[in-house]
């Protein structure tokens, strides 16, 4: 878990780089407002949001929790009470983070649990998983793996029934976070992939950029270090998009550690250099101290031993300076490594045996194995067998518990050898004890058990590798998954971009220019209470179709209000040689059933334009509603009695100017993408109505997919 604290440390405070122009103005609202009320509480807990210094907010904070502490005890006030309550769980929250900041791990937990309790009190479902994903992070802090899982397990069911879709989000990519630790990717991946579209829809781009980094940091854990490479490509793109230096720095510092995975190590110089001149900038000691780090390993990997050396000392030194025990344990163990490799094993021993403390203190399995299985080593090459066994078996035992150890091979040596020499000196002693056949016997015990630690070690690891198949093509699986998802997300895009131009062509020019004039003509030389009516409608009908121009879909009555107040418009245009008639079948519940807005106005509009606008005599057009019969789809059939399509087609051409039909085009879009199987081939139907051969009218036949 490189980088850890880091992580979580920018998002607690992430949002505060986006109010930061705000903390003066709020904290002069919070200095006229001096009565201790919600208002003031409200006041500081938006001071305590917005600024990022902790040494500051801290002081919001206690004030927040000593208002609130007092007020829920005696406010008789319910509704009072649980927005004193409400407040007093925030303030906790706040406590906990600035605990976990200064590195008080068990504190903070506790700090935590007084929130939770709280919120499930006021039944406060949104506190409840913010409390409880809280004390899963700590609990990882401590390497608690297991406490983590659970806590974040009920962080998410609490977050599921509070709908939050942004909490939500979330707390799944934590457990993803959770699951990628405990070696379980194909959980890990599933997690974050739930939470990647909920982002989407968001369009949360902090979430997408934490949701793609968790997503690199899995398939870093694979070793599929290409993949992961092209995560943080985005996540770097994202961090560049929204200006957020300590993210970027992060972002370039794991860019850096994978190109030196891939062994591409001037990438992995080149990247670690921008991240070292940000962190210099923004003066960040952690992100500092890690850059270091990265140097030293790409140095280790090159073989310049020397440079690497001095970059884990300059590391180690920026941790413990701002006491990062954790990451410093972990300098000491890589420094152990490298005076390991340079044959210097006094220093080894020392760095290792540091390390090793260390991560006992801060409750750190993971580094507490590596450091064993250093110390296993160091020993092993001092022919301390015992001690090296001993280590050695700390390891395993560690990694049985969180891993799976990839390496119980050299366990198995260290231990074979181990017990050859000890048995080899309980013979030496038979020998003066015991008879020649009773040492033979022993030497019999010895080859037995040498078969079974052999027998053993080669159950382990073919047991390692068929594991190692069955997870890679379960993450196979996944990945095409993935793939879909992507798919799926810029199917709904294109949807979405459909909606937009059918709304660009809703209120066109044409119309809106026919409908002022037929108005102002009323104004200057009809009835001008007629006309008032009609400027009436006309506002009334453009409201409507900016008002459902944002909604999916409206019910068939809004629909046929809309086409009303527009046919009504039109009407004006024909003096009283024009009707109109709207119908809709027994079947249909005109309040319940829904399609998308703005489809049928286009085609209303292409009968009085092409077929009743060049008809002499009375003019009429229907509209009516049915279902089909599998009531699968919504049949919407508009007929005219106007000149039919040929001769329209006629007196286009002699125009100048010829029809756009980019309208109907849209929504044949539209509805093909509501018709995801595309059962039925013809969603939009034009028929010629003839009487004796002679054509009297067109018919539009429009399916529409109920959804």
């Amino acid at each position: 878990m490189n980088f850890k604290r880091t992580i979580l440390l920018f998002l607690l405070l992430m949002s505060t780089l986006f109010y930061a122009q705000k903390t003066n103005e709020l904290i002069t609202k919070l200095n006229n407002h001096t009565k201790k009320d919600t208002l003031r509480c409200y006041f500081l807990d938006q001071v305590i949001e917005s600024e990022s210094n902790h040494t500051i907010w801290i002081k919001h904070n206690n004030e927040l929790k000593k208002i609130t502490q007092e007020k829920s005890q005696s406010e008789t006030n319910p509704a009072l009470k649980k927005a004193y309550l409400k407040y007093l769980s925030i303030a906790y929250n706040n406590e906990g983070a600035f605990l976990i900041y200064t590195e008080e791990f068990e504190k903070a937990i506790l700090v935590y649990k007084k929130s939770f309790r709280i919120t499930t009190k006021i039944n406060y479902t949104y506190g409840s998983a913010l409390a409880l994903q809280n004390i899963g992070t700590a609990f990882d802090y401590l390497g608690k793996l297991d406490s983590t899982l659970v806590y974040m397990q009920q962080a998410y069911s609490c977050a599921k029934h509070s709908k939050d879709k942004t909490n939500l989000a979330y707390i799944l990519t934590d457990l993803g976070f959770v699951y990628n630790n405990l070696g379980n990717n194909s959980l890990a991946i599933k997690h974050n992939l739930e939470a990647l579209p909920l982002f989407e829809k968001t369009n949360n781009l902090e979430g997408l950029e934490r949701t793609y980094f968790a997503l690199g940091r899995i398939f870093d854990s694979q070793k599929d270090f290409e993949t992961s490479i092209s995560y943080y490509e985005k996540c770097l793109k994202i961090d560049k998009q929204i200006k957020n230096q300590e993210r970027l720095t992060l972002v370039l510092i794991n860019l850096a550690t994978t190109n030196n995975n891939l062994g591409r190590l001037k990438k992995a110089l080149y990247f670690n250099k921008q991240a070292f001149l940000l962190a210099k900038k923004t003066d960040n000691s952690d992100l500092i101290a890690a850059t270091y780090k990265n140097f030293a390993d790409t140095y280790f990997k090159k073989n310049d031993l020397q440079n690497s050396e001095i970059n884990y000392l300059k590391s180690a030194k920026l941790y413990k300076s701002i006491n990062s025990q954790i990451m410093f344990s972990k300098i000491c163990i890589s420094l152990s490594t490298v005076y390991l490799t340079t044959n210097k094993l006094a220093l080894a021993k020392e760095y290792a045996s540091k390390g090793y403390y260390l991560t006992k203190k801060t409750n750190s399995p993971s580094d507490e194995k590596n450091a064993a299985g250093i110390l296993s080593q160091i020993y092993f090459k001092q022919n301390d067998f015992k001690n090296a066994y001993l280590f050695k078996s700390i390891a395993i035992n560690i990694s049985e518990k969180i891993y799976f150890d990839e390496s119980k091979d050299i366990a198995l040596k260290a231990t074979y050898q181990y017990e050859t020499e000890k048995k080899e000196a309980t013979i030496k002693e038979l020998n003066q004890k015991k008879k020649i056949a009773e040492l033979e016997s022993n030497k019999k015990n010895i080859l037995i058990n040498s078969i079974i630690i052999s027998f053993l070690a080669l159950t382990l690891i073919a047991y390692f590798l068929f594991s190692r198949y069955r997870e890679n093509k379960k993450n196979e699986l996944l990945k095409t998954q993935l793939i879909e998802t992507q798919k799926r997300l810029e199917a709904e895009k294109k949807a979405t971009d459909s909606e937009l131009k059918a709304l660009k062509s809703q209120m066109n020019p044409h119309f809106i220019f026919n409908a002022l004039n037929s108005i102002q003509e009323q104004f200057m030389y009809g009835d001008k209470l007629k006309a008032n009516e009609q400027l009436s409608n006309f506002t009334y009908l453009t409201r409507q179709i900016l008002e459902v121009s944002g909604k999916k879909q409206i019910t068939i009555a809004a629909e046929i209000d809309i086409l009303t107040k527009y046919l009504e418009l039109e009407k004006m245009r024909f003096a009283k040689d024009f009707e109109y008639t709207i119908t809709t079948s027994e079947i249909i519940d005109e309040d319940y059933i829904k399609l998308s807005p703005m489809l049928l106005q286009p085609f209303l509009e292409n009968s009085i334009k092409h077929g009743l606008l060049h008809k002499k005599g009375l003019k009429i057009i229907t509209i009516n509603f049915d279902l089909s019969l599998n009531e699968k789809y919504l049949i919407c059939t508009i007929i005219d009695n106007g000149i039919g399509r040929q001769k329209s087609t006629e007196i286009k051409a002699g125009n100048l100017e010829n029809h756009n039909s980019f309208s109907i085009k849209s929504i044949q879009q539209r509805l093909e993408l509501l018709n995801d199987n595309l059962q039925l081939q013809e969603l939009i139907l034009y028929t010629d109505i003839k009487e004796t051969d002679v054509l009297v009218g067109t018919k539009v036949v429009v399916n529409i997919p109920l959804v």
